[in-house]
């Protein structure tokens, strides 16, 4: 649904839901409408015409683009900007699936490598307690004389401190714990890629190619070490940990990948929301082109580039068997010293630019000798 926005001086602009329908449906669709004097009839079966349109072009891009291979990548280096979240379910749900075996992966070595660090904690215990006497003890035992008690002859400092002896001393215990900056960021990650796992089955997208990959990730949540580390409170983009060790620096890599925006996908969500026909057409052509290219061209891997940091869709092709490749909305020199040149889609044999082609959602009813003339002058 799109909006129309009321704007009136000095007053809150009013919004409402728009349907925007063109009569090119009903003429797709077989229904006989007047557009100049509608009926409300004729706007119903307008509208239900329209609705079942989008519903096809959404499916037919859906069951096309669920056959894909996508490969998701990016630079090594760019700047940070953080998102905490993909863009939508569409982007994440072609990451999930392209990328589960390099998420597990990541995980499996932090969990096998994972960072800990020694502290020392000081507290006051019972004198029987302490296993070691060192320089801090004597000094706490002077420090707090409260904590001296009568006692008796028997008790050896007690002695050397005219009949007393201290309760409690100050001791130190030394441990390993794995609430380290750079493992609350992992704790995050894998609850953010557990909460989208969810969120994409519990909306039957991915159900079958998923289920495996959410059993792994629920099984690597529930591991004990995750409770002693806290929530992440600071990202530890800087640490030498998370950019240089193993599993770290991975999975700091695809955190970044994750919550990058994509146009593309980006797009796409858009318009099913919206019901944008012209915005599906042009999907559903890309993802059709594809699918009729592949018989010519051999077997196909459709790449999906996000640069992060950077808003450019000219990254999305298809590439064939062959080694060719079709792009979606490539960007090319200027035709002039102000207009791009940006087709919808164009196929390209190496550097080598074989064609290109537009998405336009029209309706002409073309006679079949106008096709022969055509043949013959292009003859």
């Amino acid at each position: 649904m799109t909006e129309l926005i009321f704007k009136f001086k000095g007053l809150t602009p009013i919004r409402f839901p728009a349907l925007v329908v063109s009569d090119k449906i009903a003429k797709i669709k077989g229904v006989q409408i007047n557009v100049d004097d509608l009926t409300v009839k004729e706007l119903r079966q307008l509208i239900e015409a329209f609705n079942e349109f989008a519903e096809k072009l959404t499916d037919d891009i859906s069951r096309i683009s669920s056959s894909l291979n996508f490969e998701i990548s990016s630079p090594t280096g760019f700047t940070v900007e953080e998102n905490f979240e993909p863009m939508n379910e569409l982007f994440a749900y072609h990451y999930l699936r392209a990328n589960q075996n390099r998420i597990l992966e990541a995980f499996e070595i932090v969990m096998q490598k994972m960072k800990r660090e020694l502290h020392v904690k000081e507290e006051l215990v019972e004198f029987y307690r302490v296993d070691e006497i060192t320089p801090d003890t004597i000094h706490s035992i002077l420090t707090f004389p409260e904590n001296l008690v009568s006692a008796s002859g028997d008790v050896l400092i007690a002695k050397r401190l005219k009949g007393f002896a201290p309760e409690r001393v100050l001791s130190s215990t030394k441990y390993e714990t794995a609430n380290t900056p750079e493992n609350r960021f992992v704790k995050f990650f894998l609850n953010l890629i557990a909460e989208w796992t969810q969120r994409l089955i519990d909306k039957n997208i991915g159900m079958k190619e998923l289920s495996e990959f959410k059993s792994e990730i629920e099984f690597i949540s529930s591991i004990s070490v995750w409770d002693e580390i806290e929530n992440v409170t600071i990202f530890p983009y800087n640490f030498h940990t998370l950019l240089k060790g193993d599993g770290y620096r991975d999975l700091l890599h695809l955190f970044r990948e994750f919550t990058t925006y994509s146009p593309f996908f980006y797009e796409w969500k858009r318009a099913i929301d919206n019901k944008d026909i012209s915005k599906l057409y042009e999907y559903w052509c890309f993802f059709k082109l594809i699918e009729e290219l592949k018989e010519i061209l051999g077997e196909y891997n459709l790449r999906m580039k996000v640069e992060l940091g950077k808003i450019d869709e000219s990254n999305v092709y298809a590439e064939f068997e062959n080694g060719w490749k079709l792009y979606f909305n490539k960007k090319f020199g200027k035709l002039s010293c102000s207009i791009p040149l940006r087709p919808d889609y164009s196929l390209f044999a190496g550097d080598k630019l074989i064609g290109v082609f537009d998405a336009k959602f029209k309706l002409e009813v073309v006679e079949l000798k106008d096709f022969e003339r055509a043949e013959e002058e292009l003859e």
